[in-house]
């Protein structure tokens, strides 16, 4: 911007010093003078002013004006040579690539407005796809790169420190990489140009999915995607050996996305990888690209223990055993009392014998070992081997939290458990995040004594009231609005079905009566007499872990109804098992991070606990990932300093396809092996890079008000010279020129004394 620098301000006092004696004088003489009216007072102004340029002029006025020094200040034109850019909007139309090209290009030379941008500049010019690339000229350009990632280029280049001035970004704007821009203040402004006006159309186009897995045995797994185009279409679902598993017929009108839920009805353990595919009838469309999606899903892989304790054998055992039969991922081995413990009396035995004769002939143990009178009777059953459990119910964290996930409590007294085995039990909850269900058996709940004890603190039903009036019988089963919402209590894919099975169950006569529920905690369904409606199941978080509590007593009764009756049982307790499992923590960890910015750096992160379920940090982690071709790399997770038990590694996914990764982890110190963790996941870039055609006119306007630049169509690329004259640039040169010796000067001064004289002669002043 030109301004005026005063080289002698020292003779500021002199110059005014002058002005005003000169000034006094005037005023003196135009006093006497005969001229009169306004032309005495305009001569006496012309003449001061005549004086006052010259009295400037003795301060040595200099008139400075700053340019861009050619050569030094670079601009940078970044090109987006990606995939998605090489599409006609239109059937048989120009596309965009087509039209970029023409752009940056006049037959074999560079186009106008980059050769006028070269004479005031130091061009540099680079293209932006999976790499970014400097390139001596845009000719021959290909756009055939899997990603559009140019807004972390645009950052590095902004913070480069370099003599950037500018940077012309050519892109129709659907960056992958969108997520990681951030504007960085005071750096070289960025000037869009827009490539495309719409989206491509005909086209189909899946611009999302997502998978869930659920303990329902209808749909182990959900896949939702957001769909759009126009027309009928099928979507469906192909598992790893590219069979159809799942097809939905659905019908696009062009105006909005559609949202399909598709369900997977059978679904192996562990990491499973399905192909999603939308085809339409007409088969030209714009690209096939955006037709298909990668996906992973992980339904975990056992086994699954869980705990099951009861106070006597009962029918509840004996179904729930039978229905978890076939699920090989769940294990319930069982503590079962055949007899409470009960006062020695020696008369009853054989002379000065103090073990129960309920033991005598099957191999008992004798002296220290031998079950006694004073001890209750217990049975163990399904355990993995003649140790475990063999001193009954856990008395210590390192057996009961690295050996299960879960318990069950049936129809056993709280006067059962020692108080440090109730403390243990809600640390288990609490802490390790396992589950706790209590069943409604005769000595459960308020009526098992639990009131005012850690397990009773936990359950989900306030058991401080005792129950009043007749009992309950012939009670009807029904769920309620927070049970239709739990996939893991329906039994059926249709609601109206649901109801009418419900409406055919079995009427319960032996229900645990509750009256309140916990703050926090929801009943997904209840039981109802002639008179009152009473919860019979309640669930609720505790801490890390979750509780529930099953309040009827006689759910067996469901079972012996019929045999269709019998099969709903015996899947609502797979169901049930399944949801009590389904989220608890492994004493390994495994998880893997896709970058959001760049989707081909994973992070691999492995927490590990010992037996107690503390973190430990002194292990050995190592992880095999197996690539799309069957290539496997071997990798070590070292320690993370964020916290204790974590260790990190990452791995970059450079081919498109499925990984799977397994981690095997072993103490450090005494080499054992602590377990093993699978995962997986898809890299998929070209269903990034083609999720959306429309161009992205909102990114490349952020882009260019967030760094004082202006964003302008393809068709105004001409006009990048002139907009780009006035930018403040890093180099500069001053231009300097001593007003004195200007003539614009002189001649203002001549003029002014030329007026003064005439103003003069015309009052009549010789």
């Amino acid at each position: 911007m030109p301004r005026i620098v005063w080289q002698n301000l020292n003779l500021t006092w002199l110059a005014a010093g002058v002005v005003i004696l000169v000034l006094g004088l005037l005023i003196v003489g135009y006093w006497r003078s005969p001229v009169r009216g306004w032309r005495r007072l305009a001569a006496l102004l012309c003449k001061t002013g005549a004086l006052a340029l010259l009295a400037l002029c003795l301060l040595d006025p200099l008139w400075t004006r700053s340019m861009p020094k050619k050569g030094e200040n670079e601009v940078v034109v970044l090109v987006d040579a990606s995939a998605s850019l090489d599409l006609a909007e239109s059937a048989g139309g120009e596309t965009r690539a087509s039209q970029v090209q023409k752009a940056l290009m006049a037959g074999n030379e560079d186009a106008a407005w980059i050769r006028a941008l070269g004479e005031d500049f130091r061009l540099r010019l680079m293209t932006a796809g999976s790499q970014t690339v400097s390139v001596p000229h845009f000719r021959g350009l290909k756009f055939d790169g899997t990603r559009s990632d140019f807004a972390r280029t645009l950052m590095t280049l902004r913070s480069g420190g370099t003599n950037l001035a500018a940077v012309i970004v050519v892109s129709d704007g659907n960056a992958t990489d969108a997520s990681a821009w951030k504007a960085e203040a005071k750096a070289a402004p960025i000037f869009t140009v827009l490539a495309g006006e719409k989206a491509p159309k005909p086209d189909l186009n899946i611009e999302e999915a997502t998978v869930a897995t659920s303990p329902f045995e209808d749909a182990p797994v959900t896949i939702t995607a957001r769909v759009s185009g126009s027309g009928k279409a099928t979507l469906q679902v192909l598992g790893e050996d590219k069979k159809a598993v799942a097809t939905e017929k659905v019908t696009l009108n062009g105006n909005a996305a559609q949202t399909v839920r598709l369900r997977v009805p059978v679904a192996k353990p562990g990491v499973s990888f399905y192909r999603l595919e939308l085809k339409g009838e007409d088969a030209k469309e714009a690209t096939l690209a955006n037709n298909t999606r990668l996906l992973a899903a992980d339904r975990g892989a056992g086994p699954y223990r869980v705990l099951y304790v009861t106070g006597r054998p009962n029918w509840e055992y004996k179904f729930l055993r039978r229905a978890i039969a076939g699920d090989d991922d769940i294990q319930m081995p069982a503590l079962v009392r055949i007899a409470k413990r009960e006062p020695k009396f020696e008369w009853r035995g054989r002379a000065g014998e103090s073990v129960n004769p309920l033991f005598r002939g099957f191999g008992a143990k004798d002296g220290e070992e031998a079950q006694r009178y004073d001890q209750p009777v217990i049975i163990r059953l399904g355990t993995k081997d003649a140790k475990e459990l063999s001193d009954g119910f856990p008395k210590a964290a390192e057996d009961f939290f690295a050996e299960f996930r879960a318990i069950i409590l049936d129809d056993i007294e709280a006067q059962f458990f020692t108080q440090e085995q109730m403390n243990l039990i809600e640390r288990f909850v609490s802490e390790r995040g396992g589950a706790l269900l209590m069943l409604g058996g005769q000595e459960s709940f308020r009526d098992g004594g639990y009131d005012n004890t850690p397990i009773g603190r936990m359950l989900p039903v306030y058991l401080d009231q005792a129950a009043s009036g007749p009992a309950i019988g012939d009670a009807r089963f029904n769920l309620t609005r927070e049970g239709w919402l739990e996939s893991w209590m329906r039994l059926r894919a249709d609601r109206e079905e649901d109801e009418k099975r419900l409406t055919s169950m079995a009427a319960f006569h032996s229900v645990n009566a509750a009256f309140s529920i916990k703050p926090g905690a929801s009943i997904l369904a209840t039981v109802s007499d002639a008179q009152n409606s009473h919860p019979a199941v309640v669930v609720q978080r505790f801490g890390e872990g979750r509780v529930g509590g099953m309040l009827i007593g006689d759910l067996w009764r469901w079972g012996l109804h019929d045999e269709d009756s019998h099969k709903d049982m015996d899947r609502l307790w797979r169901q049930l098992m399944r949801w009590l499992v389904v989220d608890v923590a492994d004493a390994v960890g495994f998880a893997a991070e896709i970058d959001a910015a760049d989707r081909e750096r994973v992070k691999l992160a492995v927490r590990v606990k010992d037996r107690a379920f503390k973190a430990n940090s002194d292990a050995i982690v190592k992880i095999e990932v197996t690539q799309p071709d069957g290539t496997k790399s071997q990798l070590f997770a070292e320690p993370s300093l964020k916290e204790p038990g974590l260790f990190e590694t990452e791995f970059f996914a450079s081919k498109p396809g499925n990984y799977r990764a397994t981690t095997t982890v072993e103490d450090a110190e005494k080499r054992t092996p602590l377990g093993t963790k699978a995962v997986g996941w898809t890299h998929d870039p070209l269903a990034v890079e083609f999720a959306k055609l429309e161009p992205n006119r909102d990114l490349m306007k952020r882009l260019a008000e967030e760094t004082g630049g202006k964003m302008i169509a393809l068709s105004d690329i001409e006009k990048l010279p002139e907009m780009l004259q006035n930018i403040r640039v890093p180099v500069e040169v001053t231009l300097a020129t001593p007003l004195w010796h200007t003539p614009w000067v002189f001649a203002a001064i001549l003029l002014l004394l030329l007026g003064e004289w005439a103003l003069r002669r015309k009052g009549g002043m010789a």
